[in-house]
C-alpha cells in the first residue's frame, strides 16, 4: 500500500520529536545516577569498618564521596550548556590542552603529596587533585582536535606515527614523575582507540598490536621462568605475583589473594550487603581499587553482572550519541569519553579478578575518589552537551 504525503509528514515529525525532544538525555542521566547511587552504597558498605577504625566515623568515606559526586553533578550541569565548539574554535586551544597535559603532572615535583609510597597528588593550599586524571580529559580534547585537523592523512604512515608520537611524552611524564603506570596506560589506550576509529587502515593497528603482544609475551615468559631477586623492580614483582599469586601471599600478592578470596566467598548470590568478611582488615582499602571484589562478596555474581550490565548500557547510550553526531570533533570527543570509561572499567575488573597484574585502577563512578569522580562527570557533561546540540540541530 502506498504511503501518502500526510503519513510521511506525520512519520517525519514523530522521528524529529523523538530525536530532539527537550534536548536532555534522560536515559543517559538515569543510568549514570543509578551507577553513582550504587557506588555510594558500596563505598559505605566497603569502607564502614575502616572508617570507624581510622577516623571514628562510620560514614567518613561515604560523606566525602557524596560531596564529590554532588560537586561533579553540579559541574556536569554547567558543562552541558557550554557549547562544545568553544573547545575547538581556534587551533591554539589544541596546543594549550596538550601543554597542560604535560605540565600538570610536573606540578607534583614542587607541590606533590606522598601517599602509599608514591607522589601522585598535587596539594596547593585547599586545592588537592591528581594531575593524571586531568591529563586524561585534556588528551581526549587534544587528540579529537588533532585527528580532525589532519583528516584522511591519518591513513598515512607519517601522520599515524606522529599521532602515536603525541602520546609518548604525556604517558612517559605521568609514569616517570608520578610513578602512575595505570594512568599512563589508560591515556595511551584512550588515544590509540581514538586513532583507530579515525583511521581506515586496519593494517597499521595489526602491526602495532603484534609488536606490543610480542614484547608483552617475551616479558611474561621471562618473568614466569625466573625468580625475582632482592632489588628487582616492584613492577616485575607484580607480574611475577600475577603469574604465581600464591608465592607471595603475605607480601606483594596479599591484595590479589584477598580479592580472590572475597570473590570466591560471594558465590552466586553473595553474603549480603554489608556482610563482607575480607573488607575487615584483610583487604587493604576496600573502598578504592578493589571495591569490585567487595561487590562480588556481598552481592555475588548476580550483583557483579548487574553492574557490568549497567556499564554496558551506559557505554551503549554514549555510542548511540556518537552515531548521531555529525560534527567530527564532537564525534571524536564522544569516542574518547566512551574509550576512557570502558578501558578503566575493564582494567579494574581484570585486576580484581587477577586477569592482569595489579595496576591500581579505580572503578568509574563506583570507587572512592574525588578527582576521578568529578572529571568523569565532566566528561559525561560534554557528551550530554553534544547530544543536546545534536537534538537541537535535528529539530531545526
Amino acid at each position: 500500500m502506498a504511503v501518502g504525503s500526510a503519513e510521511i509528514k506525520k512519520f517525519t515529525k514523530k522521528q524529529v520529536n523523538r530525536m530532539a525532544g527537550s534536548g536532555f538525555d534522560f536515559n543517559l542521566l538515569f543510568i549514570l545516577i543509578t551507577i553513582l547511587a550504587f557506588g555510594l552504597i558500596m563505598v559505605y558498605s566497603a569502607s564502614s569498618y575502616v572508617a570507624v577504625r581510622d577516623f571514628g566515623e562510620r560514614d567518613y568515606f561515604f560523606a566525602k564521596q557524596l560531596r564529590w559526586d554532588l560537586i561533579g553533578l553540579a559541574v556536569m550541569g554547567v558543562v552541558i550548556f557550554v557549547p562544545y565548539k568553544l573547545y575547538n574554535a581556534w587551533k591554539i586551544e589544541r596546543w594549550i590542552f596538550y601543554i597542560l597535559a604535560i605540565v600538570l603532572p610536573l606540578l607534583v615535583i614542587p607541590f606533590g603529596k606522598a601517599s602509599h609510597n608514591a607522589t601522585r597528588w598535587v596539594e596547593m593550599g585547599p586545592i588537592s587533585f591528581q594531575p593524571a586524571e586531568l591529563s586524561k580529559i585534556l588528551m581526549i580534547l587534544f587528540m579529537a582536535s588533532w585527528l580532525v585537523s589532519i583528516k584522511e592523512k591519518i591513513n598515512t604512515w607519517k601522520y599515524f606515527g606522529i599521532s602515536i608520537g603525541w602520546i609518548l611524552p604525556v604517558a612517559g611524564i605521568i609514569y616517570g614523575v608520578t610513578d602512575n603506570l595505570s594512568s599512563a596506560l589508560i591515556i595511551a589506550m584512550i588515544c590509540v582507540l581514538m586513532i583507530f576509529v579515525a583511521s581506515d587502515d586496519v593494517k597499521k593497528f595489526i602491526i602495532l598490536g603484534a609488536i606490543v603482544a610480542a614484547v608483552v609475551g617475551i616479558v611474561i615468559a621471562v618473568v614466569y621462568n625466573s625468580t625475582p631477586e632482592e632489588g628487582t623492580s616492584f613492577r616485575i614483582g607484580r607480574i611475577y605475583t600475577w603469574l604465581h599469586p600464591g608465592s607471595s601471599a603475605d607480601t606483594t600478592g596479599h591484595q590479589t589473594i584477598q580479592a580472590l578470596y572475597a570473590i570466591g566467598n560471594g558465590g552466586i548470590i553473595g553474603k549480603g550487603l554489608g556482610q563482607s568478611v575480607q573488607k575487615i582488615s584483610a583487604l587493604p582499602e576496600p573502598q578504592n581499587d578493589m571495591i569490585f571484589a567487595v561487590i562480588c562478596e556481598e552481592l555475588g555474581i548476580i550483583g557483579a553482572v548487574a553492574l557490568v550490565v549497567m556499564y554496558g548500557l551506559l557505554l551503549y547510550r554514549i555510542y548511540s550519541i556518537a552515531r548521531e553526531t555529525k560534527n567530527k570533533f564532537a564525534f571524536m570527543v564522544v569516542v574518547g569519553v566512551m574509550s576512557h570509561i570502558g578501558v578503566q572499567a575493564i582494567l579494574n575488573i581484570a585486576v580484581a579478578t587477577n586477569s592482569m597484574p595489579n595496576t591500581g585502577v579505580s572503578l568509574p563512578f563506583v570507587s572512592y575518589g574525588g578527582s576521578s569522580a568529578v572529571l568523569l562527570l565532566i566528561e559525561i557533561g560534554m557528551v550530554m552537551c553534544i547530544n543536546r546540540i545534536n537534538s537541537r540541530e535535528a529539530k531545526k
